[in-house]
């Protein structure tokens, strides 16, 4: 039965083959999906742009935002947007900050990681929205099982981050 068949043909045959699966899945991974990813959120409001590259732990998904009326609300709408792709996909938000929220930010941070830590969240929110109106600026700050919005503004400028909760947690 296997007399006549030629050991070579069937390992060219073989390398062909695998060479076109590999090169179908490599487009699809760096290129179809990224595209179907980067259109699905383009569809959230207040999302101006998307741009995703890849990265050794999966995905890295850019999303500039204009400003919104709910960062929590967008942030959610993006994440579940997400959820229906079966690749781990880190999203970073672009705002568009100036010096003084820069400054704001950092000043918050220790309210912010104590808050965390000690489980003083209307310490925290006092705390930030004090240092927010002493400095000229409005704060904003919503909070759910899994993380801490912070979204500050001036003017044109506005400042957002998200905080995991559990994460910082627990830690010395």
């Amino acid at each position: 039965m296997l007399k006549g068949i030629r050991w070579q043909i069937v390992l060219i045959t073989f390398a062909v083959v695998f060479g076109f699966l590999f090169a179908s899945f490599q487009l699809y991974q760096n290129k179809l999906l990224p595209d179907k990813i980067s259109k699905d959120v383009s569809t959230v409001k207040f999302v101006k742009m998307v741009t995703i590259s890849t990265d050794t732990n999966g995905y890295i998904m850019k999303v500039k935002l204009d400003k919104v009326k709910d960062l929590m609300q967008t942030y959610k709408d993006i994440e579940d947007k997400v959820k229906k792709y079966p690749v781990k996909i880190n999203i970073l938000l672009i705002d568009n900050p100036n010096d003084k929220l820069n400054n704001i930010y950092y000043n918050c941070q220790f309210a912010i990681y104590e808050g965390i830590q000690n489980g003083d969240y209307i310490k925290m929110y006092e705390t930030i929205k004090d240092i927010a109106n002493k400095n000229g600026a409005t704060s904003y700050v919503y909070i759910d099982k899994q993380n801490i919005y912070v979204d500050l503004r001036e003017g044109s400028n506005y400042f957002y981050k998200v905080i995991p909760r559990e994460f910082y947690k627990g830690e010395n």
